[in-house]
């Protein structure tokens, strides 16, 4: 099959309808960019079928969390985010990290990280959106979605110039289980970890997440190590701030990614960020958690007019 791209190989994998309305066209992307060339990834393009022109104006690339894939944007029932960025005339991509939804498993496949996601995978499917648009996309992220995005933005594997804004829901990199900044806890953990060979499952959600994952998120736990490469300085230190516009959201009962820390990494990102926290006491009908802050009908009509209402004013 021909190329779908200039950049690299890009297949056309499916057009599925949804709901008998939405269309997506699902590429697989296969950028050869990364010491493991079996690493493919699946993105997919949301469109309305009962439209002339099918897709919307402003492109914008969502990034799911951990033990997920695109079926948080985007129900079976044509539900979700996605189709509501659709109807109100942008136009969404989703991406599904390796190994999860349509994206194959990758031979390195334990070793995956978020700065594998952020070096290799999310320039990939920057360059092909931009080139297939025409436009430099908007970035949306949920939970370690929102951080590998970060993390792209701090390690400058994604140029700012090539992001127009950025928006994320409950993603922090500084609140950690306590117990596990003792060095000897930790050590004993990332022992364990290398013993293991399997995955990790959560009744969380339907994926599973690799090792690599879970030893990423132990070492920044650390006192000393915090955010950072496995080699280099901190990306705290090299997140200078950028122009690019960014809105976060936290939620009140989000006790694994606390408000105040979510804020604390939109605020380092850009001097243009906005902040909004989903409880009772700012107006809103509860008091949101991690989940349900994007995913629900509360969601639906409180937070994401506020997002809609926020991307519209940065076109």
């Amino acid at each position: 099959m021909k190329s779908s791209s200039q950049l690299f190989p890009v297949a056309l994998m499916k057009a599925d309808v949804v709901a008998d309305r939405f269309i997506e066209d699902s590429y697989l992307l296969k950028p050869n960019n990364s010491e493991d060339s079996t690493v493919q990834i699946a993105v997919t393009r949301l469109g309305d079928a009962l439209e002339s022109n099918k897709h919307g104006d402003q492109p914008i690339i969502l990034v799911h969390g951990s033990f997920t894939n695109r079926g948080f944007w985007l129900s079976s029932k044509g539900k979700g985010l996605a189709s509501e960025l659709l109807k109100n005339n942008f136009d969404p991509w989703m991406v599904e990290l390796r190994g999860h939804g349509d994206s194959p498993v990758n031979n390195k496949y334990l070793d995956n990280s978020i700065l594998k996601y952020a070096e290799y995978d999310l320039p990939a499917v920057s360059e092909f959106i931009q080139e297939q648009t025409g436009k430099a996309p908007i970035w949306i992220g949920h939970s370690m979605g929102g951080v590998v995005i970060s993390t792209a933005l701090a390690g400058k594997f994604l140029d700012p110039k090539h992001i127009k804004a950025l928006a994320m829901f409950g993603s922090q990199v500084s609140k950690y289980p306590i117990i596990l900044g003792i060095p000897i806890i930790r050590e004993c953990l990332l022992l364990l970890m290398k013993l293991r060979k399997k995955a990790i499952s959560s009744p969380k959600g339907p994926e599973v997440e690799p090792l690599g994952i879970a030893r990423e998120f132990v070492k920044w736990a650390g006192w000393f190590s915090s955010w950072k490469p496995v080699r280099g300085k901190s990306f705290w230190k090299t997140l200078s701030k950028t122009e690019v516009p960014v809105i976060a959201f936290g939620a009140q009962k989000d006790s694994g990614d606390p408000a105040k820390y979510c804020e604390k990494l939109a605020s380092a990102i850009s001097s243009k960020s906005e902040f909004h926290l989903l409880s009772k006491r700012n107006g809103y009908s509860k008091d949101y958690g991690h989940v349900d802050m994007v995913i629900g009908k509360e969601a639906e009509s409180e937070v994401w007019p506020k997002l809609i209402q926020w991307l519209n004013s940065i076109k």
